[in-house]
């Protein structure tokens, strides 16, 4: 690393030449410092509106979950006797209740083979075939794996769809067991140990301890039979989770979850105030303490102020007309309030009413909000976007300036150094003329 030269000013000429230097530079250096200025007062404004592009992306989420009946309908199942089945309902389903009677449940096949006094007790050698449904997987038993242990990380090894496991009856009994994978009658599975030829060891003996079956229900009077214990294909919008039979009906009854319908309304609110409450704090004159929001006056944010505005303002046709109308009024500071009361009555009286307010196509809250964030946001036509692009063209302009005035600056200084050093060599070397002259005078004779 290189060092600058070492430099005493003002040895000859008795000025501080490093002071006034440094004086001068400090001068011209008044340009890079407004520029610097200037720079701060932008990266600031900048932070300031990608914060606000994050929370408007927030109130897109918000409205976007609002905007269409499967996003605005949150339902709920309940079943009068969770013993024998539980439901859960989609935004899809349709409101109302439903008996059901379940007859059986679905069934994987079980097999298990005869008593074994050890796990490594010998088995016969050869081909053991396990079919499930129509796919046969072929298992070879020979003297690596042919004892009751090693039939079992055979069969799992197999990739057939069952697992293999070893159950202990009592002292010295041991059984192994087959299970399926998969419920119903047509995935039966079989055993057939036919290929076990080799050797005269014992045969596994498999026999079926369960038998593979549908579960058979009746919904609504309708008999239907499933190959699964989760039937989600009889009722639309609703998955039934079968757990036991039942001696009588069970009533399944499928409403709208008012309370998560309220939240999501209640999360638009919160993502909204979000974005107003960042713009009027932004934007604010505090007249106490003379001092200007960074983004007060700015054109962009008071278009997105005014957009916003416009987005919740709007009328639908139907029960409830606007936000109002259902309890979520304007206050103002252009955040929204929310009557609980007003809005857990309209939502009792017309949850799909409600759900137009947001819905609708052409007026829709969701679709207003949402046609308003893009059009700030969007990344090709967006107002905010382009400021935000802008803004930071201006930051890398002022960099580049910057970058250009103080390699000047350092030129300008090391033309100074080397004057001031000139100077200071020119007077030492009069000063040195003016001695030598001094001397030679006082050597002269007086005349007298």
């Amino acid at each position: 690393m290189s060092l600058p030269p070492i430099t005493f000013g003002g040895l000859a000429t008795g000025l501080d030449t490093n002071a006034m230097i440094d004086a001068l530079v400090k001068v011209e250096h008044r340009p890079i410092d407004l520029l610097q200025r200037q720079q701060n007062d932008l990266s600031n404004k900048l932070s300031l509106f990608n914060q606000l592009s994050s929370l408007l992306g927030s109130l897109r989420s918000a409205a976007e979950s609002l905007s269409t009946s499967a996003g605005f309908f949150v339902n709920q199942a309940t079943s009068s006797d969770e013993s024998v089945l539980t439901a859960t309902a989609g935004s899809n389903a349709s409101t109302g209740s439903h008996s059901i009677i379940v007859g059986s449940l679905a069934y994987a096949t079980t097999q298990a083979s005869g008593t074994f006094a050890s796990t490594s007790d010998l088995i016969r050698q050869g081909t053991l075939a396990i079919t499930v449904g129509s796919t046969t997987t072929n298992i070879t038993v020979d003297g690596t794996n042919n004892t009751l242990a090693g039939l079992k990380d055979a069969i799992n090894a197999s990739g057939a769809a069952v697992n293999a496991s070893i159950v202990q009856v009592g002292a010295n009994s041991y059984r192994l067991v087959v299970n399926g994978k998969t419920t119903g009658a047509a995935n039966a599975v079989t055993i057939d140990e036919s290929g076990l030829t080799t050797g005269t060891d014992a045969l596994p003996g498999f026999t079926v301890t369960q038998p593979a079956g549908d579960a058979s229900l009746t919904v609504d009077g309708i008999a239907v039979s499933r190959s699964t214990n989760v039937v989600s294909d009889v009722i639309a919008g609703v998955t039934l989770n079968l757990k036991n039979t039942s001696a009588g009906p069970v009533q399944v009854t499928i409403s709208n979850d008012t309370d998560a319908i309220k939240k999501q309304i209640k999360d638009f609110v919160s993502a909204y105030n979000s974005v107003q409450s960042f713009i009027h704090d932004q934007t604010k004159y505090d007249s106490d303490n003379k001092v200007a929001g960074a983004l007060i006056g700015d054109s962009t944010v008071q278009t997105a102020q005014r957009l916003l505005r416009t987005a919740i303002g709007g009328t639908v046709s139907g029960t409830f007309v606007t936000l109002r109308d259902i309890g979520v009024t304007i206050q103002e500071d252009d955040t929204l309030s929310v009557n609980d009361t007003t809005l857990d009555a309209a939502l009792a009286k017309d949850a799909g009413g409600v759900s137009q307010v947001f819905l609708d196509a052409t007026s829709g809250v969701s679709t207003s909000v949402m046609s308003a964030v893009d059009n700030l946001t969007s990344t090709s036509t967006g107002l905010l976007t382009a400021k935000i692009n802008g803004t930071q063209s201006s930051i890398d302009d002022l960099s580049e300036s910057m970058a250009t005035k103080e390699t000047s600056l350092e030129n300008f200084q090391q033309e100074l150094t080397r004057k001031f050093a000139a100077l200071e060599a020119l007077v030492s070397q009069l000063k040195s003329q003016g001695q030598y002259l001094t001397q030679q005078l006082a050597s002269l004779p007086r005349i007298s």
